[in-house]
């Protein structure tokens, strides 16, 4: 281990509590470095305004046909549309056509990220066969962009922020039917909050540069903390003869692997590792089949020593903190983690989960770890 002068340390973290910390998104383009991409970007708008979930299809058509018509005092009727990427012309193509079925109005969006305009816009005005009044184009950028003269009064310029903003505006988020497009919706917005703002240096940025050898000395003893508490994990597991599972530091599980039984321990240190305060939580949690069995457990136990001191956590349709009970410990207490732990399974929790698990699994031999979890 490096020598760290803790007492210098400790007088620099007391002096930087108001450290102010950026937030930087990570988003799912970030992790497959497609943020930039101006193909997936158009191919994401495209999605939005063609999904099934209604809320956000017409959202975001709503919102571009509001901002279009802010921008050039005149509508476009849209009541049935088609959306096409990568849509070919004589020679080249446009990024995303928007084509009403009925009244073939189109929208041409030409999407820019970082490119330079090189693309000729007249040309595709030109090859969509419609009359002008039925033609609206976009030039889609991160920043404003002067429109070239050939296209003036065909083609506006819509910033990505401008249309996101619009629809952060008007969409209704309770009206959205699946989870999982909260999710990207939110994710997209914030890509596009990131990709919009300027690439400045912001105040952690440099107060991290100005305090650098100060940072990297916290950074080991961070690294060196989340070592012990790992260590700790796995320390609790040879007590108990279970076995540890999770990658997360702030959790983890402890079950009988070979007998594959699904009730099991869980370790909360996320107070811990968050610096929030010391104080853990043993939760004896179900999982899978056996969330089917909470009405019958309770029937079974409710009448137990041990189950009518712990506290009910909460449940889900894929998890439930069956019972559960919240420790506050000293830093002394801490350094024996392992045995504070297992200590505090012992007296609140060790007989009633034996008898959950043999009640569960009647044919299961737990005979390898059972007296593990008992006061002797």
């Amino acid at each position: 281990m490096q020598n760290v002068d803790f007492n210098h340390l400790n007088n620099f973290l007391k002096m930087s509590e108001e450290i102010l910390t950026v937030q930087e998104h990570i988003g799912f383009l970030d992790v497959i470095k497609k943020t930039t991409s101006e193909t997936i970007n158009s191919n994401i708008y495209a999605h939005f305004l063609s999904c099934d979930e209604e809320e956000i299809k017409h959202t975001f058509l709503n919102a571009l046909l509001s901002i279009i018509e802010e921008k050039t005092q005149l509508k476009i009727q849209l009541s049935d549309t088609e959306i096409r990427t990568e849509f070919p012309t004589s020679t080249g193509r446009i990024d995303v056509v928007i084509r009403d079925l009925i009244n073939q109005s189109h929208i041409l969006i030409e999407n820019k990220i970082y490119h330079h305009l090189d693309n000729d816009l007249k040309e595709y005005w030109n090859f969509i066969k419609v009359s002008d009044s039925k033609k609206r184009g976009v030039l889609l950028t991160l920043e404003p962009h002067t429109i070239p003269k050939e296209v003036k009064g065909k083609f506006i310029n819509i910033t990505h922020w401008e249309w996101i903003s619009k629809v952060k505006a008007l969409i209704d988020f309770s009206a959205i039917q699946k989870t999982n497009y909260k999710v990207y919706l939110t994710d997209f917005f914030e890509t596009i909050e990131q990709l919009t703002n300027t690439y400045t240096m912001n105040d952690s940025a440099r107060f991290y540069f100005e305090n650098a050898k100060q940072i990297n000395a916290a950074s080991h003893t961070k690294q060196e903390g989340h070592k012990f508490l790992n260590e700790q994990y796995n320390l609790i597991a040879a007590k108990l003869g279970l076995q540890a599972f999770g990658n997360e530091l702030e959790w983890k599980n402890f079950w009988d692997e070979t007998n594959r039984i699904d009730t099991y321990f869980t370790i909360v240190a996320e107070n811990i590792v968050s610096g929030k305060e010391l104080s853990y939580s043993i939760i004896i949690e179900l999982y899978r089949e056996d969330i089917k069995k909470i009405d019958e457990l309770d029937n079974k136990f409710k009448t137990h020593h041990q189950y009518q001191k712990l506290d009910k956590g909460k449940t889900t349709t894929t998890e439930c903190h069956y019972l559960i009970k919240n420790y506050k410990i000293t830093l002394d207490e801490f350094e024996n983690f392992a045995n504070n732990v297992v200590g505090n399974i012992k007296k609140d929790f060790g007989e009633i989960f034996i008898d959950m698990v043999n009640h569960l699994y009647p044919t299961k031999d737990i005979n390898c770890w059972k007296n593990n979890l008992l006061i002797k």
